[in-house]
């Protein structure tokens, strides 16, 4: 089994480029309006950030089966206890931290609840619900994503959180079943399909061309999640006989991506891109493993979760705020404006990952390891419990 469990640093790397990426598709709008260059709106590199997030969804599938396949070789029921724990202590703690800074900002600015609540398109009239209380309570449980119930946004950018959540009560019985594959060539088979017909049903749905959040985001999840976990139990088969396929993978992967954002039909299929470069930096391997495993974004990677969470609020804050006043300034308070705020962005980032991912991190591993040893002593309590001999039945 190829490296099962081991770190791969390029996959942290590269969750931190894919961190920015969404970051940018969410702050250049502000810098067009800003810097009035309305020709940052056309570009196709810019406004397809958002497909970072299928980047996500197919690397958690990835990391969640090296970590854990071997713990769902088969189903137990202390080993499902132990890794819901985990992966509650991984999301919940900092979503609900981010939550209650917004309700404060909600408590303090009505203005912004205001301007936050209008809408001019009858498509969008669930924007009335914005910062709703029902809002605040779906948004908490981490729920929106499960119904078609819009009972009103408060930090958007978490439906992705509500889709992995879904991804993480469904991760046993995928893993349980690919677990029973023994060919890698029909692990990357059922990868590839799982991402063809993701491709197909965005066509159909007309949504090749946008970003479906909500319910159609869990669909994004599910198939981007499958893809992840098949493709991470072929690497877990092939083991190195596909090493010497590793660099040209992720070359390949890259100039591939590059073509497709620059091509406004083509983005759609970055998925295909993003399951390729993700298995060929799995072997660690070449230049782009080399970059994607540097320091500053090995760093990027690591902050990369709090820094999704807590830009769009503060670029959202930002614009209300400030920037009209920021678009009649001269060019360099221009320039400076929007570098701060890409540096407010990041500060925050960091704070909430040293102030709440880490320590509910740690707080989460105690309380899964706490929870393993009254595991084993029931174990050995059972065993002592049985007649000299029966232990070894």
């Amino acid at each position: 089994m190829a490296g099962a469990g081991r770190g791969i640093p390029s996959l942290t790397g590269v969750r931190g480029i894919a961190a920015v990426w969404v970051f940018l598709s969410h702050f250049y709008g502000l810098a067009a309006w800003v810097l009035a260059a309305p020709s940052l709106l056309h570009s196709v590199f810019l406004f397809n950030g958002f497909r970072g997030v299928d980047l996500f969804f197919v690397l958690s599938g990835f990391i969640l089966m090296h970590v854990h396949a071997d713990q769902f070789s088969s189903i137990r029921r202390d080993d499902l206890r132990q890794f819901f724990l985990a992966r509650f202590f991984r999301v919940y703690p900092l979503n609900t931290a981010m939550l209650l800074a917004m309700l404060v900002v909600v408590v303090l600015l009505p203005g912004y609840v205001a301007t936050e609540r209008s809408w001019t398109d009858p498509h969008a009239a669930y924007r009335a619900q914005n910062l709703s209380f029902p809002g605040f309570v779906q948004t908490l449980l981490l729920v929106q994503s499960w119904t078609v119930l819009k009972l009103g946004e408060w930090n958007i950018v978490s439906w992705t959180l509500s889709a992995e959540v879904l991804g993480y009560l469904l991760f046993p019985a995928m893993a349980w079943g690919l677990m029973r594959e023994r060919s890698a060539s029909r692990c990357v088979l059922y990868a590839v399909l799982s991402l063809v017909v993701l491709t197909a049903i965005l066509f159909v749905a007309h949504h090749a061309n946008n970003n479906p959040t909500g319910t159609f985001g869990s669909i994004r999840m599910i198939f981007c999640f499958l893809a992840g976990i098949a493709l991470n139990r072929a690497y877990q088969i092939a083991g190195d006989r596909w090493v010497p396929a590793a660099v040209p993978m992720t070359v390949a992967a890259c100039l591939f991506l590059l073509m497709t954002w620059f091509v406004p039909v083509l983005p759609v299929l970055d998925v295909f891109g993003f399951a390729a470069l993700i298995l060929g930096l799995a072997y660690q391997r070449g230049p782009i493993d080399a970059m994607l495993s540097s320091k500053l974004a090995i760093s990027l990677g690591r902050i990369s979760f709090s820094f999704y969470l807590v830009h769009f609020m503060i670029i959202k804050l930002v614009s209300w705020s400030a920037g009209e006043w920021l678009a009649m300034q001269s060019l360099s308070v221009r320039i400076a404006g929007l570098c701060g705020v890409v540096l407010m962005c990041l500060v925050a980032g960091i704070v909430c990952y040293r102030l709440v991912e880490q320590p509910s991190q740690r707080l989460g591993r105690k309380v899964t390891a706490g929870y393993r040893v009254t595991i084993e002593r029931r174990g050995d309590r059972k065993r002592l419990a049985l007649p000299l001999g029966a232990a070894g039945d």
